[in-house]
């Protein structure tokens, strides 16, 4: 059987052959020839000749694809849902590294065809890629490039779980499609009481309180060299994908755990939880030994627990060099102090999480870092669910000391912006404090 990318060229090409078919019978048709003259009959006969060529290589082509989405399915098995009775499970790719690819190539190819949506669709269906094609003709155009469609955003998306610690830790992500979402949540709760035989019941009622979310704007701006986009295929569309999970995944941490939550940046956990749950703060950090660190980790723990907060999915970040040196302090015997750390990468019964987004250059003497310990089912994630690409070849980029032009040096920047917010449930679900020293 033929490859199906071949195949997809084949049906392209008759498709062409079948609309000039049919535009050969309406200019004659315009130009007054009756349907009895030669010309017009060899038009119709060649039209007749086109449409069963065409209708050949569909026919194929869809075989081809239903034989690819039945291997598929085979490779991901038949198991079936234990709560959802007959229900298969959805094909998944075979190679899990290969998801989120179709987004590398649908930006590849507008970054090569700059950013012009039918260009590039046309392109993606010159080789062979008919499927992502067709979705990136439907996507959205405006004045500041691209919104790549759902699908394949939603791939993105899913795939940054695993990068971003937040994200990975159990946050939950909420669709906020009309850019804002508002939850009630529990700031009181109901009351219980004994009474005397026959008395009164004294009412009681929980209260609650609004949390809203709406959208703050996450750009990020990849140079990619032109040389580099003369080329195709699957690796380059690889390239690309990755790239944008990594420019994202780190700003996300860094917005989700320590940010700010001025108008135009999410407010983070540290900026979340109650100021009596930070237990020591910058230029007071946990001193760097033993007694103090075991303290300061249980305290932080009982203050978590000791608010009621349902621990179904708790967890620590930490900068991986504050999590080297807990693994490495000794008891006075020379026991090490936490062998779970190495053991199974949890600290009192709880899973560490490590970011390079928790600073390690805190305080005056720039030796301080943060510990963070909380219930991540009450951390919130509110997702537009969208991504759009931009693309540029004149533009310039500042890469922290000097503005570079892409021009002069024949890149193309792509930039990637997506929408979302972040907020805690409750703030009395997390607790954390400053460590000074606490690095090897």
């Amino acid at each position: 059987m033929a490859k199906l990318d071949d195949l997809r060229r084949d049906r392209k090409a008759a498709a062409t052959a079948l609309q000039a078919a049919a535009d050969a019978i309406s200019a004659l048709e315009d130009a007054g020839t009756t349907a009895e003259d030669e010309k017009h009959v060899a038009a119709v006969a060649a039209f007749g000749d086109a449409q069963k060529a065409f209708d050949q290589v569909n026919a194929a082509v869809k075989r081809a694809e239903a034989a690819e989405a039945a291997a598929a399915a085979a490779a991901v098995g038949d198991q079936q849902d234990p709560g959802q009775p007959g229900a298969q499970r959805p094909a998944q790719p075979l190679n899990p590294n290969d998801k989120g690819v179709s987004l590398g190539f649908v930006v590849h190819a507008l970054a090569r065809c700059r950013g012009d949506r039918d260009k590039a669709a046309s392109y993606l269906e010159a080789e062979g890629h008919s499927g992502i094609s067709a979705a990136l003709s439907g996507a959205t155009e405006s004045a500041g490039g691209v919104t790549v469609p759902r699908p394949l955003a939603a791939e993105l998306i899913e795939l940054l779980r695993s990068r971003v610690v937040v994200r990975a830790a159990g946050a939950r992500t909420f669709p906020m499609p009309a850019g804002q979402i508002r939850h009630a949540k529990q700031v009181a709760p109901a009351t219980a009481t004994y009474i005397a035989e026959n008395a009164q019941i004294p009412a009681s009622e929980p209260e609650f309180d609004k949390l809203d979310q709406s959208f703050k704007k996450l750009t990020g701006l990849v140079p990619i060299g032109n040389s580099l986009l003369r080329h195709s295929g699957f690796a380059i569309a690889q390239t690309v994908r990755d790239d944008l999970l990594k420019v994202m995944a780190r700003r996300e941490d860094l917005a989700f755990i320590r940010g700010a939550g001025t108008a135009n940046t999410p407010r983070g956990i540290r900026n979340w939880l109650l100021s009596t749950n930070w237990i020591a703060a910058l230029d007071a950090g946990i001193a760097a030994n033993a007694a103090a660190a075991e303290a300061a980790l249980r305290t932080v723990v009982s203050r978590v627990e000791d608010a009621d907060v349902n621990m179904t999915n708790p967890g620590w970040i930490m900068r991986a060099s504050a999590k080297n040196f807990l693994a490495n302090l000794r008891d006075a015997l020379g026991n090490k102090l936490f062998p779970s750390i190495e053991a199974n990468g949890q600290l009192l019964g709880w899973p560490i999480h490590v970011t390079s987004q928790v600073p390690n250059n805190l305080g005056t003497d720039g030796d301080e870092t943060e510990v963070y310990f909380g219930e991540f089912s009450e951390a919130m994630i509110g997702d537009s669910m969208e991504l759009s690409i931009g693309v540029s070849t004149e533009a310039g980029y500042h890469d922290g000391t000097n503005w570079i032009s892409a021009f002069q040096n024949d890149l193309t920047l792509m930039r990637a912006i997506s929408e979302h917010d972040f907020a805690l449930e409750h703030d009395v679900a997390f607790a954390g404090f400053n460590a000074k020293g606490w690095s090897l």
